[in-house]
């Protein structure tokens, strides 16, 4: 791999990982507004090697797949590979404890009808996930 590619990785992935974390603070905020009190972050679930990124009030287990919906940005439930994720960590969490809520936040929705789409219709559906709440996130802050 080049110089060039590499550093134009890096930097993709770097701009990712910050776009990602600061939605997962809107998700806090929102969390927050919601009434929970306590928020413990980035639990792995023992027997899974999955992680949380939130745990509230030891009610709801909660993952972010999000960033910032910019130009030529497909975050959120637009990407497949996120919605696939999603659903594979809730369903191995899930197995090993079937009563807890997960729940999903997205910065994007799907397209009507895709592959995203009936993916998350099928896990809601079957109880691999129990919600999906979708918040927007242009950058800076919750869009409503």
């Amino acid at each position: 791999m080049s110089t060039w590619k590499a550093t134009k990785m890096i930097n993709f992935q770097s701009m990712s990982k910050i776009s990602g974390d600061a939605y997962q603070e809107v998700v806090r905020l929102d969390l927050e507004s919601r009434g929970f009190m306590h928020l413990d972050t980035d639990i792995e679930k023992e027997n899974t090697c999955c992680e949380v990124d939130f745990v509230a009030d030891m009610i709801e287990y909660v993952e972010c797949k999000g960033g910032y919906n910019g130009e030529h940005k497909r975050p959120g439930a637009k990407r497949t590979d996120n919605v696939k994720k999603s659903i594979a960590n809730a369903a191995l969490i899930k197995a090993e404890r079937p009563e807890i809520y997960y729940v999903v936040y997205f910065s994007s929705k799907p397209k009507q009808g895709s592959y995203s789409d009936k993916m998350i219709r099928t896990a809601i559906k079957h109880g691999i996930v129990d919600e999906v709440r979708y918040l927007a996130y242009n950058g800076k802050e919750a869009v409503v």
